[in-house]
């Protein structure tokens, strides 16, 4: 059982607060400048604390709720434990969705971190050599490719002192600290606030992991430490980022920040395009990460029938693979291709999935496993969350279809 596992194999406390900022940290940090256009200072500043204090609360009741008997070893465990078959059918469901959405996500910010390098090049064409690049990385074992992941912790942090060096090297607006460019205490437009509700989500959310990473850990009862470590460092990142971003491009920010940054001619553009590259070369490691458990599931429980099905006289499953593999990253490079807005991806990915698997959900299994347990503020507590986020969740998602 893999709560059982010899210590040894097991990681310790700065490999599992590696793995932990390593989860949290990453391409959600690139459009905080852009959701503060939509929601001003106050209500930004507000919203990206109430998700960085909630989610840490929900990734102590989801491991709480792990712990609740023997044998659970996944959020699906806890939702069919919690809940029965139906939830988990769901919660597999939103899962998929997360992680195909995030793919596309990926390719999205490929394609446009390769766009400022190459204007002159189609957008459509460098998206398709990007996935001659990203599909055959989906046959590899992910042990081998695993290791480029954490580029996208170092790109992330380094992006953001590229974005304080530009800021404060130059007088010139926009795109300077020195002399920032006019920006909003309050949203302009109401109308366009839920916008930025899927962008707020986007930098805290990695508890369909966290049950792995907790059962890897050899001090586990050190894990609430290395949450509260781990959301201090990320917020730090994301508050600089959010800040500095804001103050320098204002209502001009992009979806992406490294969009601003490499418009801004003539300034310090070989360390910007450095870390454009860096950008862009972590998430071709990430991409089969995150598609890896999607293939793994369709191959555990639909290859022995395709097979039969392609070659009913030959037992071919490493060419059914590939196939798999090919077909999903097409539909991947495809769905990219045909919807190109990164910013308009991760409003839906994060409206639609992440307030429902990152918060709502922990506080429901929470609700129903400790329930004899619970006093009233903690009802509260949990309620006033799934409250919260549910409002969030489902304007943040109707905004995300309305938006022209």
């Amino acid at each position: 059982m893999l709560k059982d596992k010899p210590s040894s194999t097991k990681s310790s406390f700065g490999q599992t607060l590696w793995n932990f900022c390593n989860v949290l940290i990453g391409v959600g940090s690139l459009s905080l400048p852009f959701a503060f256009k939509y929601s001003g200072w106050i209500i930004g500043l507000s919203l990206l604390f109430f998700c960085m204090v909630a989610t840490n609360y929900s990734a102590r009741i989801l491991i709480k709720c792990l712990n609740y008997k023997e044998g659970l070893y996944t959020y699906p465990d806890i939702a069919m434990v919690a809940y029965g078959k139906f939830v988990k059918f769901v919660v597999l469901a939103l899962f998929t969705f997360e992680l195909i959405g995030v793919a596309i996500a990926f390719v999205t910010l490929i394609g446009d971190s390769l766009y400022v390098l190459f204007p002159n090049t189609s957008l459509v064409l460098l998206k398709i050599i990007s996935w001659a690049v990203l599909a055959p990385l989906t046959l590899i074992d992910i042990k081998y490719i695993s290791y480029v992941s954490f580029l996208g912790l170092v790109s992330t942090v380094l992006l953001t002192i590229v974005i304080i060096i530009d800021g404060v090297t130059t007088h010139e607006q926009p795109g300077s600290l020195l002399n920032p460019v006019e920006t909003e205490l309050f949203p302009i437009n109401l109308r366009s606030l839920p916008l930025c509700f899927g962008f707020m989500i986007a930098g805290f959310a990695g508890h369909s992991v966290f049950p792995s990473i907790y059962l890897k850990m050899r001090e586990p009862d050190k894990f609430t430490k290395i949450v509260n470590v781990s959301y201090t460092f990320s917020i730090i990142i994301y508050i600089l980022t959010a800040v500095c971003g804001y103050l320098m491009f204002g209502n001009l920010a992009e979806p992406e920040i490294t969009q601003n940054i490499m418009s801004m001619s003539n300034h310090l553009q070989i360390l910007n395009q450095s870390i454009v590259w860096l950008v862009a070369i972590s998430l071709f490691g990430k991409f089969p990460l995150v598609l890896d458990p999607v293939n793994l599931y369709i191959e555990t429980h639909y290859l022995s029938k395709v097979n039969k099905w392609i070659c009913p006289h030959y037992d071919c499953p490493l060419f059914i693979r590939f196939l798999s593999r090919m077909l999903i990253s097409i539909i991947v490079v495809l769905i990219s291709i045909k919807f190109p807005n990164f910013d308009r991806i991760m409003e839906l990915i994060g409206s639609f999935s992440l307030y429902a698997v990152s918060l709502i959900f922990p506080c429901l299994f929470y609700l129903k496993l400790y329930s004899n347990n619970l006093r009233w503020w903690e009802w509260l507590i949990n309620l006033l969350i799934i409250l919260v986020c549910a409002i969030l969740a489902i304007l943040g998602t109707i905004w995300a279809f309305l938006q022209n």
